[in-house]
């Protein structure tokens, strides 16, 4: 339960790191860039000297890496349409994805308070996802096909991290982030190139730091899979990040929730309750 605590903070940190750099303007594909090429140097120096690479590590790695950038450059984008609570939202949301992947495709079977604080942080999602805040505005089609995007990357992101937890290869952990991360950056600088070519110190400052948290986060979740199952770490990770995701960038940028954020935060908070009976 521990490393799915750690997961829920840096996952938080991470969106909000994020949208304090776009609303100090800041680069988003320098910061994008910095940030997996932290991670993966951080990933090759905790992997010391243990490189060998598996086919399954090597080809997973590199499919996931280039999710994750697709996935960024949705999210940054989709804070700039509506904000970060929106845009989390939405993210979070996407944990139905790898949930149902792993009730269809690995057969998961969760005992019975795991499945009553499963359902209970699905059920928080629409409330927190529905929500729009102080001076939210209806969706319009062109915005609700691009936040379906959204959707579906990061959906696929947290998928890749159970489809490399089922190959079982756990000594590989790191070069796997290492990998995925490095690839990543590999893509990141090529969009850097064509869109941006802007990097400045504020960018590094924020990037670097960026990285280890997002290297920190999905070791975490790789480690929460290996006591929990996903039909319970995914849902309580989306539904716990979302709210601690709201309920600072209330108090920090007065984004605060209505009444449907309020009921899911309180849906959510029950969730981890029953997952630690």
């Amino acid at each position: 339960m521990l490393a799915l605590i750690i997961a829920i903070i840096c996952t938080t940190s991470f969106s909000l790191i994020i949208r304090a750099s776009q609303r100090s303007g800041q680069d988003q594909f320098a910061v994008m860039g910095l940030n997996y090429a932290a991670a993966s140097l951080a990933a090759l120096a905790f992997a010391g000297g243990h490189t060998h690479v598996s086919p399954p590590t090597l080809h997973i790695g590199l499919v996931a890496g280039t999710v994750f950038v697709i996935t960024y450059f949705f999210l940054i984008h989709g804070m700039d349409l509506k904000g970060v609570a929106v845009a989390n939202a939405i993210t979070r949301l996407s944990v139905l994805i790898p949930v149902l992947a792993t009730v269809l495709i690995f057969g998961e079977k969760p005992h019975l308070f795991e499945a009553m604080g499963g359902a209970l942080a699905l059920m928080a999602m629409p409330f927190l996802s529905l929500d729009r805040g102080q001076g939210g505005t209806h969706l319009t089609p062109r915005q609700v096909w691009f936040l379906l995007g959204l959707f579906v990357t990061n959906g696929s992101c947290l998928l890749t991290s159970k489809w490399f937890h089922t190959t079982g290869l756990s000594a590989e952990r790191p070069i796997y982030f290492a990998i995925l991360f490095g690839a990543a950056a590999i893509v990141s600088l090529v969009a850097w190139i064509g869109w941006s070519r802007r990097c400045t110190w504020r960018e590094a400052m924020t990037g670097i730091p960026l990285g280890v948290i997002n290297l920190v986060t999905s070791y975490a979740v790789l480690m929460a899979l290996d006591t929990l199952s996903g039909t319970i770490v995914f849902p309580v990770f989306a539904a716990m990040g979302l709210a601690l995701t709201t309920g600072v960038a209330a108090w920090l940028w007065r984004e605060t929730p209505g009444r449907l954020g309020q009921v899911g935060i309180a849906i959510a908070l029950v969730a981890v309750v029953l997952i630690n009976m």
